[in-house]
């Protein structure tokens, strides 16, 4: 049940634009407040697109709670993910996790059997993450040892790994969610080169 006095609000969140968010997105009518990003979740939540918004009405003391669908919506990093939620502890805002249906706060007082279980769970996240990255890198090496990237090249003859080097910036604001027109404005790139920045990373 809603607190009256305070907003309680959603946060959404998928890693691409071909991931679909119906699943988090069943319940949105019920909240005050709904946040969607399309992001990696490596990327810390304030720096997120919609992140400094959320810090922002969660300091101006509207808001009593904030719902995820799990706790990997929020960080995929341990230590990010309890400073966060101490963060909205400071502010008095519990953090309600809808597949495990638990809240950190109780009556206002922190929940330290859930704070330990989201810890246990927050250190698989990030050992997942650890593997997944693993197992990237590992597809590149295999692939260049079929001659699959070897062969493949960008700009002309340049390599495709030394093409993204080149493009470090617009690839971070790519993943951090930015539009392809904000960030050819930011960068001072063309279009297209985006694209080529895209679809190598949709390969990868």
């Amino acid at each position: 049940m809603k607190n009256m006095s305070k907003k309680v609000i959603r946060y959404n969140r998928i890693s691409t634009i071909q991931q679909n968010l119906d699943r988090q997105q069943q319940k949105n009518s019920e909240f005050d407040m709904v946040f969607e990003d399309r992001c990696s979740g490596t990327i810390p939540l304030f720096e997120r697109p919609f992140g400094k918004e959320i810090k922002s009405v969660i300091e101006s003391g509207e808001v009593g709670e904030i719902s995820i669908h799990s706790i990997d919506r929020l960080a995929r990093n341990l230590k990010d993910l309890l400073g966060l939620i101490d963060f909205f502890h400071l502010y008095g805002v519990c953090v309600s996790i809808e597949n495990l249906g638990l809240k950190t706060l109780v009556d206002g007082k922190m929940n330290y059997t859930i704070k330990m279980l989201i810890s246990v769970m927050g250190g698989f996240a990030e050992i997942e993450n650890e593997i997944r990255k693993e197992r990237q890198v590992e597809g590149i090496q295999l692939a260049k040892m079929k001659g699959i990237y070897k062969n493949r090249k960008q700009r002309g003859k340049e390599p495709i790994m030394k093409f993204l080097s080149k493009h470090e910036k617009p690839l971070q604001l790519l993943q951090k969610g930015y539009k392809a027109s904000e960030v050819s404005k930011i960068c001072g790139i063309h279009p297209n080169t985006l694209t080529k920045i895209k679809k190598i990373v949709e390969l990868v």
